[in-house]
């Protein structure tokens, strides 16, 4: 458990920078892949679907293993910058090789290269992500730290995107043409390569000795098969945790519309409002994040002000209302209604995700308190394995969806009706998932007070030297 002492605001935000490597790669992943192996590479969207779901779904195995191999790390480094510095190369690497098909003649193979290149990102993104992700809880003990901590971490990550969508408006008005040819997409993929590698580098430099190497086993003679079962029975009662399951089930839900929202963005504004991907890139999406990153801090003082759980419910579910509705009524052919209600609106209610995040850490708290075990790198491994699950799940569906809406892969020039059909699962399809979301997330109990008593016996606890199992500690519902 740290100690409650102040941050200063360079050590934040040095720990957030890891995230615009990260979330650069993950925002051309969301927004661009899809359409690039289809309208580009050809192949089929129903194959893409296919190869990414399968992918993600590698992806999510390996996230709770990382947690739980992180969690465990000893070295001179501590037990979560060497991962962070060894998935930012990795990504690096594997990001350009994915935008790098070369002779692919057939429909099965670029149907394997694009999931076995995508396997490889995935798994390159684990070894930086969940280490990252659980260094922001461990960082600070207080709650308030903790919720600003997430925020830079989501500042860093709008600025990835941010950064990610003005490249891709400059390397595709570079090619003169309406989308990136391959060797185009290399160089990008390059460039936000380099930017991966620096961002890991900067937040190693900066979090230094913070980083603190696991605590010795308690017994060093577990062998292979008992490691195992550890693991297993440690991932399994994070998943049975009545307080986690809410949070978790929720987050899967929003994850998979925020998926289907994202591969379907290009489609939807290029076909059904006849925007240019350059009206896209450097006018929507960049004004989303413009006005997204801000309201980081609008969020956090809500946190402050009335705790993380209201504000996170009804943030989410203005945010499925709105966009049920407003899609449908966007006027094709026109800059500024996308640009003031999907980036200005939804830009704001975006950003109270940070709350979820942040939820997450708390929840370790009351995790803490019940076994004695500060497990940071499991929960946040099991956070992020719903994430690719829920991804895994968005991007296989979306792949479907995309062909019954009558697309056409390796044509710009759609038909008509596809327009509309793109409208009715951007709008209200996605929309109801996040409605969902929240209304799940509602019957999670951790609440602000609940979490303020489980911090204060954590407190009592280490201030008398309690052992470490308590079997008078609190259940989850009374905690």
């Amino acid at each position: 458990m740290n100690s409650t002492s102040t941050l200063s605001r360079g050590v934040k935000a040095g720990y957030g920078a890891a995230e615009l490597g990260m979330s650069s790669t993950e925002a051309v992943l969301q927004v661009y892949l899809l359409y690039f192996y289809t309208a580009i590479v050809g192949l089929r969207p129903d194959l893409a679907g296919y190869a990414l779901g399968l992918a993600v779904l590698w992806d999510a195995v390996t996230d709770p293993v990382m947690g739980y191999v992180s969690d465990r790390t000893r070295s001179r480094w501590g037990k979560r910058r060497p991962w962070i510095a060894a998935g930012g190369i990795a990504l690096a690497v594997a990001f350009v090789v994915l935008f790098s098909p070369r002779a692919l003649d057939t429909q099965a193979a670029k149907f394997i290269y694009l999931l076995l290149a995508y396997m490889g990102v995935n798994t390159a993104m684990t070894l930086a992500a969940i280490p990252h992700a659980a260094l922001g809880g461990e960082l600070s003990f207080d709650r308030d730290e903790r919720t600003e901590l997430f925020g830079w971490r989501m500042l860093f990550r709008y600025g990835g995107f941010l950064l990610a969508v003005v490249l891709l408006g400059i390397f595709s008005a570079g090619e003169g043409a309406e989308a990136l040819d391959p060797g185009g997409a290399t160089r990008f993929a390059g460039v936000i390569g380099l930017v991966s590698v620096a961002a890991a580098l900067v937040t190693i430099g900066v979090v230094g000795r913070r980083d603190r190497p696991a605590a010795p086993p308690v017994s060093s003679g577990d062998g292979v098969l008992r490691r195992v079962g550890m693991f297993l029975s440690e991932n399994a009662s994070a998943l049975r945790n009545p307080v986690f399951l809410p949070l978790l089930a929720a987050f899967v839900v929003a994850q998979a519309g925020r998926t289907i929202n994202a591969s379907l963005a290009l489609p939807y504004y290029t076909v059904r409002l006849h925007l240019t991907e350059e009206d896209v890139f450097l006018y929507v999406l960049v004004l989303f994040m413009f006005i997204a990153a801000p309201s980081i801090a609008v969020w956090v003082w809500l946190a402050r002000r009335f705790g993380k759980k209201w504000p996170a419910f009804f943030g989410a579910l203005a945010l499925g209302l709105l966009t049920s509705v407003m899609y449908l009524l966007m006027p094709a052919g026109q800059l500024w209604p996308p640009m003031l209600f999907a980036a200005g609106i939804g830009g704001f209610l975006i950003s109270s995700a940070v709350l979820f995040d942040a939820l997450v850490a708390d929840i370790v708290d009351h995790d803490e308190l019940k076994t004695g075990r500060h497990r940071e790198g499991l929960y946040f491994g099991c956070w992020m394995l719903a994430t690719k699950l829920a991804r895994a799940i968005g991007l296989a569906t979306t792949g479907q969806l995309l062909a019954f809406t009558g697309f056409q892969e390796g044509v710009t020039k759609q038909d008509p009706e596809v327009g509309w059909r793109l409208a009715l699962l951007f709008g209200p399809g996605v929309g109801l998932c996040f409605v969902a979301a929240a209304l799940v997330f509602a019957f999670m109990p951790l609440t602000d007070a609940k979490h303020r008593r489980v911090q204060a016996l954590l407190r009592k606890r280490a201030a008398i030297g309690q052992p470490q199992d308590d079997p008078g500690a609190p259940d989850s519902a009374g905690a």
